[in-house]
């Protein structure tokens, strides 16, 4: 008896921290996983949603005598990312843009052009050179101011005509928001000077470009 006793006992001693471990004490947790931290830059990574941009243009306008004017001016443009996966990204792209030549007494000559359209990013905004392409359609303006010479008076001619223009270029990230505008270069068409006639245009822009807005 005595035997069976001292063997129970034995048995209680081995089983008894067991189920102390099996159960801890009531109001005891067990501590959650531990989350992983973040990767260092994850959220630089993501591209800003809105983007602005301004600088300088020159246009090259062809005259219906087929002699190209050089104009000096401004753009600026903005643009919404709203379209993209892992290679490229897509945008609605709207811009305006002004140059001017003063030709003396041949006139002061102006060119304004308004136009929206897609905008694509073939490698979205994943390297610090970032090339984009793009099609936009809109509306251009052409003035011409005469001024008084040899007895005639000043006069203002002006003409309006649906325009387009097909390029890209080329941004140079210098931080997540700002990058340089290094190129871009663009053909239009406009249908100035008479409903028959049409011109080439060709347009070399820089300026900089600035990123905002969290998705």
């Amino acid at each position: 008896m005595k035997r069976f006793v001292g063997v129970g006992a034995l048995l209680l001693l081995f089983l008894l921290p067991t189920r102390a471990q099996e159960n801890p004490p009531t109001g005891t947790q067990a501590p959650p996983p531990e989350t992983p931290a973040p990767l260092p830059g994850a959220q630089a990574q993501e591209t800003p949603p809105y983007e602005v941009s301004a600088g300088y243009d020159l246009r090259v306008f062809t005259q219906p005598n087929y002699a190209r004017v050089g104009f000096n001016g401004w753009y600026a443009a903005g643009q919404y990312n709203f379209l993209g996966h892992h290679l490229a990204r897509v945008s609605l792209a709207g811009e305006v843009s002004g140059v001017y030549r003063n030709q003396g007494a041949n006139g002061a000559l102006s060119i304004y052009s308004g136009m929206v359209g897609p905008q694509i990013y073939p490698f979205r905004h994943a390297h610090k050179l970032t090339p984009f392409a793009h099609v936009l359609f809109g509306e251009g303006y052409y003035r011409a101011d005469f001024p008084r010479f040899g007895g005639f008076p000043a006069e203002v001619i002006t003409y309006s005509s649906f325009s387009w223009e097909v390029g890209g270029g080329v941004d140079l990230k210098r931080t997540p928001h700002w990058s340089i505008r290094v190129i871009q270069l663009d053909y239009a068409r406009t249908g100035f000077l008479g409903a028959k006639l049409v011109q080439n245009n060709y347009r070399a822009s820089i300026g900089l470009v600035y990123r905002f807005g969290k998705r």
